[in-house]
């Protein structure tokens, strides 16, 4: 958009002197000036034409002089706005007054063209530099905007109570990254009384990871029932696929519990840690398998275990893991067995308070780049 510039000043000449100076800017459509003989007819123009970027401006005129003018102009409330006041060398209280209260600069007269052609470009810069900052920060508060829908999003697919299911004791925590990475946990009991549980983190960041996990959670809905997680996986993609989300997927770990037995398997997530009581120990169960919606017909594996009283697992998403101390240096999955055996024998509240404590301490306090999720479940 070509500057407009509006000239203040009861002096005729001066009209004419601003368009033989700038008659090539003018020609070549670089500057657009505008002229007022006073600071009433210049306000009429300002509110006639908000895109005026530059005032020029005598102080001393007839009906509204230019300082008059400057606070009229304040009251405009227009942050793209810029004034250059024009005066003799003998009126600097007057010029001290108009930049004390926000002229950008001045000019003396008799006026010196070439002078005047600095100021105009050194003022139409700064107004430049001023809109790029604008725009940085309008982009920046969308993106904020669009983290913040994104963790509302996130957080208002989780359950908003946790299952009182039989004979297990179950905890849970979600800490959300400035980056939301989409992590999502999920239960549901079956028909035959049966227990669905899935821990699951979405690729991609912001709303994309959002609308991921609002799909992974209407398919979980659809297909919790299912006895037959390889079943569930393959549907889960399969619809994934079809919407067609351009390369985004989801990584989850789905367990079953029917009476005393477990039955996992894992899309892409960490691995699933037991403690099993009777012998003091921490089993590591690890699959490979890839996040659901990247592969059709993928043959995820299953794992089938007993559990007893005391017996508790451990899910994590692979935030916790990837936390960084001030070596650069991850937490670990080795350091996750570690912690987990100290602690693994109280209750999940308090498995998870350790955790958030090593992880707080292993970090330095510094916010995770990524979604960390903690799922417990011990047997009563």
């Amino acid at each position: 958009m070509v500057p407009k510039i509006l000239v203040v000043d009861d002096e005729p000449d001066l009209e004419h002197l601003i368009k033989q100076k700038f008659r090539k800017e003018i020609r070549d459509n670089k500057y657009n000036f505008f002229f007022a003989g006073n600071g009433v007819k210049a306000l009429e123009k300002l509110n006639e034409d908000n895109n005026i970027e530059l005032v020029l401006t005598d102080i001393n005129m007839p009906e509204m002089d230019g300082l008059t003018l400057l606070k009229k102009m304040q009251e405009l409330n227009n942050p793209l706005l810029r004034s250059v006041f024009i005066s003799a060398y003998g009126d600097i209280v007057n010029i001290r007054t108009a930049m004390n209260g926000g002229a950008f600069d001045f000019v003396v007269k008799p006026i010196d063209l070439n002078d005047l052609e600095i100021t105009i470009k050194k003022a139409l810069d700064n107004l430049e530099t001023l809109k790029k900052a604008l725009k940085s920060r309008d982009e920046l508060i969308l993106v904020q905007k669009e983290l913040q829908d994104a963790r509302e999003l996130q957080l208002s697919m989780l359950p908003k109570n946790l299952p009182d299911y039989n004979n297990l004791d179950i905890a849970v925590y979600m800490r959300t990254a400035t980056e939301v990475g989409g992590d999502y946990y999920d239960f549901h009991v079956n028909k035959d009384d049966g227990l669905t549980v899935v821990i699951g983190d979405a690729t991609g960041h912001g709303l994309k990871a959002g609308m991921m996990v609002t799909t992974a959670k209407s398919l979980f809905n659809s297909y919790s029932n299912s006895d037959d997680i390889i079943y569930i996986f393959s549907e889960m993609t399969r619809c994934i696929k079809q919407m067609h989300f351009n390369k985004l997927s989801m990584c989850l770990a789905l367990l079953k519990f029917n009476e005393s037995k477990l039955t996992m398997s894992s899309a892409g997530m960490p691995s699933i840690y037991i403690y099993r009581k009777k012998t003091n120990t921490v089993e590591e169960f690890e699959f490979q398998g890839m996040p659901l919606g990247t592969m059709e017909n993928f043959p995820y594996k299953t794992e089938v275990t007993d559990l007893n009283s005391g017996d508790t697992i451990f899910l994590t998403s692979d935030g916790f893991p990837e936390l960084l101390n001030g070596k650069n240096e991850q937490f670990g999955y080795e350091r996750i067995k570690t912690t987990f055996l100290e602690c693994a024998d109280k209750a999940p509240e308090e498995i998870i308070e350790n955790f958030k404590i090593k992880g707080s301490n292993w970090a330095g306090d510094k916010d995770p780049d990524d979604d960390v999720t903690f799922v417990v479940i011990k047997v009563k």
